[in-house]
């Protein structure tokens, strides 16, 4: 694993695990969007895809509380989501979003280079994550208290999707409620793939085959 700055920030970076493989795995952690939480719970995940046979980039970005409030996240994002694509010229790009890094990899999906969406968990209808509260307040903090900005920053606004998106969503997600795919689903016609029985990190833990799947499917 090599690790690759897009910008002068300590945060502006991409860790790189090239398995010369034809599908790169960019993936963009969660966290509720705070400085708190960083990529570095994707690791064993990251490691797992590259056992798969896949290559890897993982996005860091500036967060809420390190200067990440709406939009300087995205701009991270999509900037982290083009070094990725500059890296592995040519091979097929999929953005993998866990939690909110599905609500960011949703909006990141129009960068060039980019053929696949997998959100995983992910926070994907933000004006019903703002109505129901949901940590703390996270999407009002994420838009610095600016309301007027939700409609840019939703995804269920960017509809429909300009690749293919595959949702998975465990129905015994606590963190992120099964909804929030479930109407981005209703609303852009994305694949969604609800599992029974699973929870909010499960399917981006070594051995989640059916994120993999999703992953390598055309």
């Amino acid at each position: 694993m090599r690790t690759v700055s897009y910008g002068d920030h300590a945060d502006q970076v991409v860790d790189v695990w090239d398995n010369d493989a034809d599908t790169v795995a960019v993936l963009v952690h969660g966290g509720y969007w705070r400085a708190v939480y960083d990529r570095s719970y994707l690791v064993p995940f990251a490691e797992y895809l590259v056992a798969q046979g896949l290559s890897v980039a993982s996005v860091e970005y500036r967060r809420v509380g390190n200067g990440g409030e709406w939009p300087v996240i995205i701009q991270d994002v999509t900037a982290g989501v083009d070094k990725a694509v500059e890296l592995f010229p040519g091979k097929r790009i999929v953005l993998v979003g866990h939690s909110a890094g599905g609500h960011l990899s949703l909006l990141a999906a129009d960068r060039p280079g980019v053929a696949k969406v997998v959100a995983v968990g992910g926070l994907c209808d933000l004006a019903r994550a703002h109505e129901l509260g949901l940590s703390d307040n996270a999407v009002t903090l994420l838009l610095g208290g600016d309301l007027g900005l939700l409609a840019e920053a939703d995804p269920c606004d960017r509809v429909p999707p300009p690749v293919p998106v595959t949702l998975i969503h465990g129905d015994a997600d606590t963190d992120v409620p099964l909804e929030l795919s479930q109407r981005y689903h209703q609303k852009s016609g994305a694949e969604l793939v609800v599992l029974p029985g699973v929870d909010h990190f499960e399917p981006v833990n070594p051995g989640a085959a059916v994120t993999v799947e999703a992953i390598q499917r055309r």
